[in-house]
């Protein structure tokens, strides 16, 4: 038996997409670790828009604030098209809590954070500069995210409107989000980026899989509206520190939801098995069609019944397999993908 999520250490429930009162959000970021951990999370990075500020200060036994901030570049500036832009959206997460510096920083795009600073002040890599809607200058910032102490991963592709043939072209991503709340339950987009993730992963991209709220607050905690505690990773860690958590989430050692849950993930000779909390529905992906001789990729339920167990054949010409779990809400826990050549 080999262990996919670790055997050893337990589950931090995490989000590490939010917006609070220091850019575009309606909470504090003091309402925001309250909220949060009131509804069982552990986890928590605050990620305003283009403004890096650090509130590990607010980290406490049992609850872990992350640093990060979210950067985007769009196709156009007028305001008046601002629905029609094209626009890369990158979450970067601090390696370490003294990470602080902004990345590739244009004037035009700094409008929270010049509420408390002046542009020219703040922490930052290299001259103030003017970002363009291109791969390249997209490439070059991911580049300096990484060297300069962040993980990078790609935010809410369906909402962003990206032509994919760009985004294929993308390097140095750790990640993308396969669920975004907030695009769901204040916009109605797709429940899932789920295809968008597939469609990488065939291109060569080896991404893990976040889920993450994006919250903004506009609406009260209950309302349908509400875009918070819709989408949030389990981190499978030893211990609740920056740097254990950072660490394990750099390996991949945690699963997006929406709801259900996984308590183990492991190969047992040429078979990959998930346990999970009671779920309708199990589905294996893989980078050809799944439906090779003999087996079956998808297990469902008649009514009443439930699956906590299921488990797949995975074949060298596989190439990666990844799992989604429906539960009976019709919510779902997703895995990362899984190639061959680190299972085979």
């Amino acid at each position: 038996m080999r262990y996919l999520l670790p055997e050893k250490g337990q589950f931090y429930k995490a989000n590490l997409h939010c917006h609070s009162t220091l850019s575009d959000g309606n909470l504090t970021p003091e309402e925001l670790k309250k909220a949060y951990k009131e509804h069982g999370y552990s986890i928590l990075a605050i990620t305003d828009h283009e403004y890096m500020v650090d509130h590990t200060d607010m980290s406490e036994e049992g609850f872990l604030m992350l640093n990060g901030y979210e950067m985007y570049v769009k196709d156009m500036m007028e305001p008046e098209l601002s629905r029609f832009y094209h626009t890369t959206h990158l979450n970067f997460i601090a390696k370490t809590p003294d990470v602080n510096k902004h990345i590739m920083v244009d004037p035009r795009f700094m409008r929270y954070a010049t509420r408390y600073h002046a542009v020219e002040d703040l922490p930052r890599v290299g001259d103030l500069c003017t970002r363009t809607y291109t791969v390249s200058c997209i490439n070059r910032i991911i580049k300096q995210a990484n060297e300069n102490g962040y993980l990078v991963f790609y935010n809410h592709p369906v909402w962003s409107r990206e032509d994919l043939t760009d985004v294929m072209q993308y390097q140095g991503l750790m990640g993308m989000e396969i669920y975004n709340h907030g695009v769901y339950a204040t916009e109605g987009y797709a429940s899932d980026d789920a295809q968008t993730y597939d469609t990488l992963l065939r291109m060569g991209q080896r991404l893990k899989v976040f889920a993450n709220d994006d919250n903004h607050n506009k609406y009260p905690f209950g309302d349908p509206l509400c875009d918070s505690f819709g989408g949030f990773n389990m981190i499978k860690a030893e211990k609740l520190d920056y740097e254990t958590v950072i660490a394990a989430i750099a390996n991949g050692d945690f699963y997006a939801s929406t709801g259900p849950t996984i308590e183990k993930l492991y190969m047992e000779g040429n078979k990959i098995h998930v346990e999970c909390s009671p779920a309708r529905e199990v589905f294996l992906r893989t980078e050809p069609r799944n439906k090779a001789k003999n087996r079956i990729p998808h297990i469902g339920t008649r009514a009443g019944e439930v699956i906590t167990h299921a488990e797949f054949e995975v074949l060298p010409e596989d190439g990666y397999v990844r799992l989604e779990i429906m539960d009976h809400a019709g919510k779902k826990a997703y895995t990362r993908a899984y190639f061959v050549d680190e299972l085979l």
